[in-house]
């Protein structure tokens, strides 16, 4: 009994046994047919996320290269135009220092100008300062006592003008011939030029001329009213032989008047 027990179970359990195992062996082919599409899916969309990852990964990477880039561009750019703004300041600074300096100069230069002009102004205006005569004896050419005395004042007078003219012209008599009276009055001129060297007077300064019996003095005849209103030939011969000295200087030189020395 009992074995026929166990008999029937071993019926009834080996056959479900069976349909089970097979029944499990089906569903995991099922399973398998279902699911495998999909991993293939799965593993197809995750390359293709992978591979956008990636790519957004590597852009992200290049953009943020360039930027950095850009930024340090920048930078020097910026680190460059400092230094430019500084060089420009600084060299504003100096234009500016110069800038003053030659106003400065300028200012000096233009006083100087100024200066100079009212000095040339008045050099080129030259007025007559001083006159005098010396008188000379028949046929001489040499200078008497009184006629130094005379010449030592002028002398003197020239000394104290520091762009000072001198204008020396001889005259005679008419007595005589023209040639001998031109040669005679310019003897004289030089004379006196001679003696106002030795008093130190520059040569340069000094000019002469012998004018002869030809031009008489213009203030002859005035002189020789003041003397005497009917003067005699004689007196009249005698104040011709002389040397009329003129003293020219700059305009802003008080006029004077010296003597005069008659033999």
């Amino acid at each position: 009994m009992i074995n026929l027990g166990k008999s029937f179970l071993c019926m009834v359990i080996v056959p479900v046994t069976l349909a089970l195992v097979t029944s499990g062996c089906a569903t995991k082919k099922f399973v398998r047919s279902q699911v495998h599409p999909v991993d293939q899916k799965v593993s197809r969309l995750e390359t293709r996320t992978n591979e956008q990852i990636a790519s957004l990964s590597s852009k992200e990477h290049s953009d943020i290269s360039r930027v950095n880039e850009r930024i340090s561009t920048t930078d020097n750019r910026l680190t460059q135009v400092a230094e430019a703004v500084q060089q420009a300041q600084g060299t504003a600074s100096r234009a500016m220092d110069q800038a003053e300096a030659n106003s400065a100069k300028v200012t000096e230069n233009s006083t100087a100008v100024t200066t100079l002009a009212s000095g040339v102004a008045d050099a080129l205006n030259y007025q007559m300062v001083e006159k005098a005569d010396v008188t000379f004896a028949f046929n001489k050419a040499t200078l008497t006592p009184e006629a130094k005395a005379a010449l030592d004042q002028i002398a003197s007078k020239i000394q104290s003008l520091p762009r000072a003219v001198v204008e020396l012209v001889g005259f005679t008599d008419k007595i005589g011939s023209k040639d001998y009276n031109n040669a005679l009055s310019r003897r004289r001129a030089e004379a006196v030029q001679r003696y106002l060297v030795m008093q130190k007077v520059a040569p340069r300064n000094i000019k002469i001329v012998g004018l002869g019996e030809e031009s008489a003095p213009a203030n002859l005849e005035a002189d020789l009213q003041m003397v005497d209103s009917n003067p005699s030939a004689r007196a009249v011969n005698r104040l011709a032989r002389r040397v009329h000295i003129s003293v020219f200087g700059a305009a802003d030189i008080a006029k004077g008047s010296a003597g005069r020395s008659e033999q």
